[in-house]
């Protein structure tokens, strides 16, 4: 009896832990917390863009929020891509989370067909939101720019 109390105990206070931990977001500005990512993507295959791009791709505008950081290639046919918002107010995420998924949909559409390496990233994209924070990234290297990510928050 008293170890499956403390087992349950123990799980309760994993599930708070995780809970806690992915509340997280960022008092940083933007751009500090997009720097080390930037450091870790080729210049040679993604470019900064503007948040004329973020709204043009997204469809949000991007003076609802702190700030946003965007880097996509010239080349159509690369969907690798890295997007980092900061919010004013984190109720605003699951809009931005849901332009998101809704623009990386569109592209799986576009790109199943006939680009199937492509299309394999898009469908492994990942989309988190940390608080006031939200990540999204297409790219064979997506979990270690997401760990690297984490880490600048």
């Amino acid at each position: 009896m008293i170890a499956e109390v403390l087992c349950v105990a123990a799980l309760l206070a994993f599930i708070i832990v995780l809970c806690t931990a992915r509340s997280g977001g960022t008092q940083k500005d933007i751009k500090e917390v997009a720097a080390p990512i930037a450091e870790a993507v080729e210049e040679v295959t993604l470019q900064e863009k503007t948040n004329a791009d973020i709204v043009k791709t997204f469809g949000f505008d991007t003076a609802d929020t702190a700030g946003a950081s965007y880097y996509a290639s010239d080349n159509v046919m690369v969907v690798s891509e890295i997007l980092l918002v900061k919010l004013n107010d984190p109720s605003d995420a699951p809009a931005v989370q849901e332009a998101i998924e809704k623009y990386v949909v569109n592209q799986e559409n576009l790109y199943k067909n006939y680009a199937p390496e492509q299309y394999s990233l898009l469908t492994d994209s990942i989309i988190e939101v940390s608080g006031n924070t939200v990540f999204y990234c297409t790219a064979k290297n997506a979990d270690e720019l997401y760990e690297i990510f984490r880490k600048a928050l």
